[in-house]
């Protein structure tokens, strides 16, 4: 049975280089490969390093700057047939690290953790308004099937000190998003923990869709007196004091 041995050695053998070489193919080679397929438009500038192990030293999407992105390869991943990576990402004073998996059909965020700037993310996608505070992510999972349908999510982004308007932000509180997958839409349950606005309800999102609100908002006691006011340009409070409130959103 010596070759039988020899033969599984030679397998292996086989396996550890085939494992070496698509681990080490140039980052530039496989991004070629992979930006046709996107539904949006990805650049990367300053594109270095393997498939192993690489940098982008800014990403745009649709024209718009994301930041600095650094991936490492884990090869568990080849245990379920997937490109498993560990990403960090580093927007305009934020940083966030996740890990990316990449099936034949499914691509998954997991543990997503991290700090984004709402006043940086909105300067850098050119919001028609004014934000401050912090969204603190802790996203488990968030799963897309062909990069269309939202098949699982859960986590929760919190926005902290949260404060928007124009010309000048009107402080909100502090605000939740709890995640979740409905027939192929990512749902937030939106809600406050007693400050200035008052706010429950939900949202929906799925790729390349609008993102549709469907909340109840209120201004307190303690709201500063625009707050109420831009309020009131939304709809009429009911005897309690809550405007409904649905949009669509791009």
């Amino acid at each position: 049975m010596t070759w039988l041995k020899g033969r599984r050695l030679g397998l292996l053998a086989t396996a550890i280089l085939l494992v070496t070489l698509i681990s080490n193919l140039p980052a530039q080679l496989v991004w070629r490969q992979v930006q046709p397929h996107l539904p949006a438009k990805v650049e990367l500038d300053g594109l270095t390093g393997t498939l192993w192990r690489g940098s982008v030293a800014r990403l745009q999407v649709d024209g718009i700057d994301q930041g600095a992105l650094d991936w490492r390869w884990k090869p568990a991943g080849l245990l379920s047939a997937e490109l498993e990576l560990g990403l960090n990402w580093r927007p305009r004073g934020g940083q966030v690290d996740a890990v990316l998996r990449l099936g034949a059909s499914a691509v998954s965020l997991e543990n997503v953790r991290g700090r984004l700037s709402a006043a940086s993310m909105a300067q850098v996608n050119k919001a028609p308004f004014v934000l401050q505070g912090d969204w603190l992510l802790d996203i488990p999972q968030l799963t897309l099937e062909n990069l269309r349908e939202v098949t699982r999510a859960t986590g929760r982004i919190a926005w902290q000190d949260a404060a928007g308007g124009l010309p000048n932000p009107l402080a909100l509180g502090n605000l939740a998003a709890d995640l979740g997958a409905d027939n192929g839409w990512l749902v937030m349950q939106l809600t406050d923990a007693g400050g200035p606005l008052g706010l429950s309800g939900s949202a929906r999102w799925q790729p390349a869709k609008p993102l549709k609100l469907d909340t109840r908002l209120q201004a307190r006691a303690d709201a500063e007196r625009d707050l109420a006011a831009g309020l009131q340009l939304l709809g009429r409070a009911d005897p309690q004091g809550w405007v409904r409130w649905r949009a669509q959103l791009q």
